[in-house]
């Protein structure tokens, strides 16, 4: 039996997937085969931005040797973004790539590992201090100021992708990028809540805060900026494109969750932070369904191909009489779920888990051409996505 505890689960006794003891130093992965019939194109310059961003951010005194160099240059941005906006004009996708590197950095150091990721005190702090310089890079000490009065390395660099920005992108996408982080950072305190108490949470609310999660408002705000044009506020308001968008947004970051778990797996067998609380789409369904690892595997991917089907449907309907902002958008949106699969099968950021053991991950997956059932997966805070839009 599983009890509530504060809108999180308690550990089912046997239900949980425990990470054992004597994990092997290196860790294999296979996923099933993923429904995704979309196209997947790299920018040409995707070395270019990764050498520029990282430039950028050396200049700060951020990830300049050791393991978060490693880390950087295995994260490979210019090939993140380079997949979602293949034939931007580099100069103008550089803002984006140089955004990922940092909120990498960011999110390794302030969000996810070791003991910060149990100091939700310090992240507010932090994230509230982030915001401002987001949204006011020249508010009197805002920019770069540490509590202390010295100017911090990160917040420095976050104040000029900020002006850089305003430069580049027009008032509506401004707010646009600013909202898409204060979603984000709310979605990280969930996480930070969910940790603190040692408790897994039901799939419904997992599936609903996992857009948050992933900062995938926040992602896909820079994309509009490079893009240039404004997308119509109608539009981007209707409730089909907000489907879509949530659609996209939580179709990746399911997907991030199958090629990092080995990642995962091999950090909380080393880690003396770990606890009770498991924040993967696998290990959710382990604990929720007492399922085997390699059932939940499957059960991952079938959910995710019945949302990737869902997203291809419902595009090809709005498409057709959609303006060409936001049309660009769409077609961004497609290649985010293909080119995130592409992406993160290859990405150092899994594969070496701690920028000390390249190699000690290894995750292999395939595409099948076979479509998945239709309708929704019976999870009733996304199965909105299915009605009538």
């Amino acid at each position: 039996m599983t009890g509530m505890v504060g809108g999180v689960r308690a550990p089912a006794a046997g239900g949980t997937l425990a990470v054992e003891e004597r994990v092997p130093d290196d860790i294999r992965v296979e996923i099933p085969p993923r429904y995704c019939p979309l196209p997947c194109a790299v920018h040409p310059d995707a070395d270019g931005l990764n050498a520029r961003a990282a430039a950028w951010v050396n200049g700060y005194g951020l990830c300049r040797d050791g393991v978060q160099r490693a880390r950087m240059t295995g994260n490979d941005c210019g090939g993140f973004y380079g997949r979602i906006l293949p034939r931007a004009p580099a100069g103008r996708l550089q803002i984006a790539v140089d955004w990922c590197v940092l909120m990498f950095a960011f999110d390794d150091l302030h969000c996810d590992e070791g003991p910060a990721s149990m100091r939700a005190d310090d992240f507010a702090d932090f994230a509230t201090r982030l915001l401002r310089v987001l949204g006011a890079p020249g508010a009197p000490g805002a920019p770069g100021t540490a509590p202390d009065g010295t100017v911090d390395p990160f917040l420095a660099a976050a104040g000029d992708l900020a002006v850089r920005c305003r430069a580049q992108g027009t008032p509506v996408q401004v707010r646009r990028m600013v909202e898409g982080h204060r979603g984000w950072f709310r979605g990280v305190l969930w996480e930070f809540g969910c940790r603190l108490r040692g408790r897994t949470p039901w799939l419904d609310d997992y599936a609903r805060m996992r857009q948050h999660t992933a900062a995938g408002s926040a992602t896909f705000s820079w994309a509009e900026v490079v893009d240039g044009e404004e997308i119509p506020e109608r539009e981007m308001a209707s409730p089909a494109v907000r489907a879509l968008r949530e659609l996209a947004f939580t179709t990746a970051a399911f997907d991030d969750d199958l090629f990092s778990y080995g990642k995962e797996r091999w950090l909380a067998a080393r880690s003396e932070h770990s606890n009770g609380c498991r924040l993967n789409l696998v290990d959710v369904l382990i604990e929720e369904r007492s399922l085997s690892l390699a059932e939940a595997m499957e059960e991952a991917v079938a959910l995710n191909n019945r949302l990737t089907a869902r997203f291809v449907r419902l595009r090809d309907q709005v498409s057709p009489g959609a303006s060409e902002p936001l049309r660009r958008h769409l077609e961004h949106l497609s290649a985010l779920i293909r080119g995130n699969l592409e992406w993160g099968l290859r990405a150092g950021r899994y594969t070496d888990p701690d920028g000390r053991h390249p190699g000690a991950v290894v995750t292999t997956g395939s595409l099948t051409e076979t479509a998945p059932p239709a309708g929704p997966p019976g999870i009733p805070s996304v199965s909105w996505w299915w009605d009538r839009l």
